[in-house]
Protein backbone atom coordinates (compact mmCIF):
# COMPACT_ATOMS: atom_id res chain seq x y z
CA UNK A 1 0.00 0.00 0.00
CA UNK A 2 2.75 2.31 1.28
CA UNK A 3 4.60 1.86 -2.80
CA UNK A 4 1.35 2.95 -4.10
CA UNK A 5 1.13 5.54 -2.35
CA UNK A 6 4.56 6.75 -3.01
CA UNK A 7 4.01 5.96 -7.19
CA UNK A 8 0.59 7.96 -6.75
CA UNK A 9 2.64 11.20 -5.01
CA UNK A 10 5.41 10.55 -7.45
CA UNK A 11 2.83 10.61 -10.64
CA UNK A 12 0.87 14.19 -8.84
CA UNK A 13 4.76 15.58 -8.67
CA UNK A 14 5.57 14.77 -11.88
CA UNK A 15 2.70 15.79 -13.53
CA UNK A 16 2.35 19.39 -11.88
CA UNK A 17 5.77 19.98 -12.35
CA UNK A 18 5.41 19.21 -16.85
CA UNK A 19 2.18 21.16 -16.41
CA UNK A 20 3.61 23.82 -14.78
CA UNK A 21 6.75 23.96 -17.23
CA UNK A 22 4.16 23.41 -20.31
CA UNK A 23 2.41 26.82 -19.05
CA UNK A 24 5.45 28.75 -18.88
CA UNK A 25 6.00 27.59 -22.13
CA UNK A 26 3.29 29.04 -23.67
CA UNK A 27 3.41 32.21 -21.50
CA UNK A 28 6.79 32.79 -23.21
CA UNK A 29 5.80 32.04 -26.48
CA UNK A 30 3.01 34.16 -26.85
CA UNK A 31 5.21 37.46 -25.54
CA UNK A 32 7.37 36.28 -28.04
CA UNK A 33 5.40 38.72 -30.21
CA UNK A 34 6.56 42.38 -31.60
CA UNK A 35 3.66 44.79 -30.96
CA UNK A 36 3.73 47.90 -33.10
CA UNK A 37 1.71 51.10 -32.98
CA UNK A 38 0.29 53.01 -35.62
CA UNK A 39 3.36 55.52 -35.80
CA UNK A 40 5.29 54.87 -39.14
CA UNK A 41 2.82 52.55 -40.44
CA UNK A 42 1.05 52.85 -43.93
CA UNK A 43 -1.30 50.45 -44.56
CA UNK A 44 -2.59 49.37 -47.74
CA UNK A 45 -6.92 48.74 -47.41
CA UNK A 46 -8.78 47.42 -50.29
CA UNK A 47 -12.39 47.12 -50.45
CA UNK A 48 -14.74 45.32 -53.02
CA UNK A 49 -17.75 46.64 -54.48
CA UNK A 50 -20.18 43.62 -52.79
CA UNK A 51 -19.47 40.78 -51.12
CA UNK A 52 -20.32 38.55 -54.88
CA UNK A 53 -17.63 36.09 -55.57
CA UNK A 54 -16.92 37.80 -58.95
CA UNK A 55 -16.65 41.15 -56.92
CA UNK A 56 -14.33 39.72 -54.11
CA UNK A 57 -11.88 38.18 -56.97
CA UNK A 58 -12.04 41.45 -58.58
CA UNK A 59 -10.50 42.91 -55.61
CA UNK A 60 -7.71 40.76 -55.31
CA UNK A 61 -6.56 41.39 -59.00
CA UNK A 62 -6.68 45.25 -57.96
CA UNK A 63 -4.94 44.31 -54.95
CA UNK A 64 -2.24 42.97 -56.83
CA UNK A 65 -1.93 45.53 -59.58
CA UNK A 66 -1.40 48.83 -56.58
CA UNK A 67 1.14 46.16 -54.86
CA UNK A 68 2.69 45.59 -58.21
CA UNK A 69 3.02 49.19 -59.68
CA UNK A 70 3.65 50.75 -56.02
CA UNK A 71 6.45 47.75 -54.76
CA UNK A 72 9.47 49.61 -56.88
CA UNK A 73 8.53 53.01 -56.09
CA UNK A 74 8.41 52.59 -52.27
CA UNK A 75 11.49 50.08 -52.54
CA UNK A 76 14.07 52.66 -51.37
CA UNK A 77 11.30 54.93 -49.57
CA UNK A 78 13.33 56.03 -46.18
CA UNK A 79 10.22 56.61 -43.58
CA UNK A 80 6.87 56.86 -44.02
CA UNK A 81 6.74 60.63 -44.99
CA UNK A 82 8.46 59.77 -48.05
CA UNK A 83 5.80 56.65 -48.60
CA UNK A 84 3.49 59.14 -47.86
CA UNK A 85 4.76 61.71 -50.66
CA UNK A 86 5.40 58.69 -53.32
CA UNK A 87 1.56 57.56 -53.08
CA UNK A 88 -0.05 61.04 -53.18
CA UNK A 89 2.38 61.88 -56.68
CA UNK A 90 0.78 58.65 -57.95
CA UNK A 91 -2.68 58.55 -56.99
CA UNK A 92 -3.87 58.89 -60.64
CA UNK A 93 -1.71 56.33 -61.69
CA UNK A 94 -2.99 53.63 -58.93
CA UNK A 95 -6.69 55.07 -59.86
CA UNK A 96 -5.96 54.08 -63.69
CA UNK A 97 -4.29 50.50 -62.80
CA UNK A 98 -7.09 50.05 -60.63
CA UNK A 99 -9.51 50.64 -63.73
CA UNK A 100 -7.40 48.85 -66.07
CA UNK A 101 -7.71 45.69 -64.13
CA UNK A 102 -11.87 46.52 -63.57
CA UNK A 103 -12.49 46.87 -67.05
CA UNK A 104 -10.16 43.85 -68.58
CA UNK A 105 -12.17 41.96 -65.82
CA UNK A 106 -15.80 42.78 -67.50
CA UNK A 107 -16.86 45.35 -65.35
CA UNK A 108 -16.91 48.99 -64.86
CA UNK A 109 -17.00 50.56 -61.29
CA UNK A 110 -15.27 53.70 -60.20
CA UNK A 111 -12.16 53.61 -57.90
CA UNK A 112 -11.32 56.49 -55.63
CA UNK A 113 -8.45 56.44 -53.63
CA UNK A 114 -8.90 57.88 -49.85
CA UNK A 115 -5.36 59.16 -48.15
CA UNK A 116 -6.37 59.24 -44.40
CA UNK A 117 -6.70 58.17 -41.00
CA UNK A 118 -8.70 54.72 -40.36
CA UNK A 119 -9.83 52.52 -37.52
CA UNK A 120 -8.71 48.62 -37.88
CA UNK A 121 -9.20 46.23 -35.63
CA UNK A 122 -6.37 44.07 -34.25
CA UNK A 123 -3.80 41.84 -36.48
CA UNK A 124 -0.80 39.91 -36.40
CA UNK A 125 1.25 39.53 -39.41
CA UNK A 126 3.68 36.78 -38.72
CA UNK A 127 5.40 38.06 -35.35
CA UNK A 128 4.26 41.82 -35.45
CA UNK A 129 1.33 42.32 -34.11
CA UNK A 130 -0.71 45.73 -34.71
CA UNK A 131 -3.21 46.55 -32.24
CA UNK A 132 -6.54 47.63 -32.86
CA UNK A 133 -6.78 51.58 -33.56
CA UNK A 134 -6.58 54.26 -36.33
CA UNK A 135 -3.89 53.98 -38.77
CA UNK A 136 -2.27 55.87 -41.44
CA UNK A 137 -3.99 54.07 -44.83
CA UNK A 138 -4.21 54.50 -48.25
CA UNK A 139 -7.75 52.91 -48.93
CA UNK A 140 -8.75 51.99 -52.70
CA UNK A 141 -12.88 52.03 -53.15
CA UNK A 142 -13.99 49.63 -55.78
CA UNK A 143 -17.51 50.59 -57.10
CA UNK A 144 -19.93 51.05 -53.50
CA UNK A 145 -16.98 49.71 -51.34
CA UNK A 146 -19.50 47.92 -49.70
CA UNK A 147 -17.79 44.00 -49.97
CA UNK A 148 -15.26 42.38 -47.43
CA UNK A 149 -11.90 44.11 -47.64
CA UNK A 150 -7.97 43.18 -47.58
CA UNK A 151 -5.47 44.91 -46.06
CA UNK A 152 -1.92 44.51 -45.61
CA UNK A 153 1.17 46.83 -44.43
CA UNK A 154 2.53 49.08 -47.29
CA UNK A 155 5.07 50.88 -45.33
CA UNK A 156 7.64 49.55 -43.93
CA UNK A 157 6.79 47.37 -46.80
CA UNK A 158 5.11 44.09 -45.62
CA UNK A 159 2.84 43.68 -48.46
CA UNK A 160 5.51 43.23 -50.77
CA UNK A 161 7.48 40.38 -48.90
CA UNK A 162 5.43 37.85 -50.34
CA UNK A 163 2.00 38.47 -52.05
CA UNK A 164 0.55 35.28 -51.03
CA UNK A 165 1.29 35.38 -47.46
CA UNK A 166 0.42 39.07 -47.55
CA UNK A 167 -3.17 38.78 -46.28
CA UNK A 168 -2.78 39.04 -42.55
CA UNK A 169 -4.53 36.50 -39.90
CA UNK A 170 -7.19 37.61 -37.70
CA UNK A 171 -5.51 37.94 -33.72
CA UNK A 172 -8.00 36.05 -32.15
CA UNK A 173 -6.39 37.10 -28.67
CA UNK A 174 -9.59 38.33 -27.60
CA UNK A 175 -11.49 35.32 -28.14
CA UNK A 176 -11.19 32.02 -25.03
CA UNK A 177 -9.91 29.05 -26.60
CA UNK A 178 -11.10 25.19 -25.11
CA UNK A 179 -8.67 23.56 -23.91
CA UNK A 180 -8.74 20.66 -22.20
CA UNK A 181 -6.45 18.88 -19.86
CA UNK A 182 -6.98 15.14 -18.80
CA UNK A 183 -5.03 13.10 -16.81
CA UNK A 184 -3.76 9.73 -17.27
CA UNK A 185 -3.23 9.63 -13.35
CA UNK A 186 -6.89 10.87 -12.71
CA UNK A 187 -8.34 8.32 -14.70
CA UNK A 188 -6.73 5.41 -13.69
CA UNK A 189 -7.36 6.27 -10.08
CA UNK A 190 -11.16 6.51 -11.17
CA UNK A 191 -11.10 3.23 -12.84
CA UNK A 192 -11.26 5.07 -16.61
CA UNK A 193 -8.82 3.24 -19.04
Amino acid sequence: MRRKFICIVSMITIFAVVSLGWGLFFRSTASSAVTAGPDGLIRLHVLANSDSKEDQALKLKVRDAIIAYLEPLLSNAEDAAAARRIVGEQRENLILAARQVILANGADYKVRIQLGTFDFPIKTYGELVLPAGKYEAVRVLIGQGEGSNWWCVLFPPLCFIDITNAAATQNNQDKEREVEFRSKLAELLNGKK
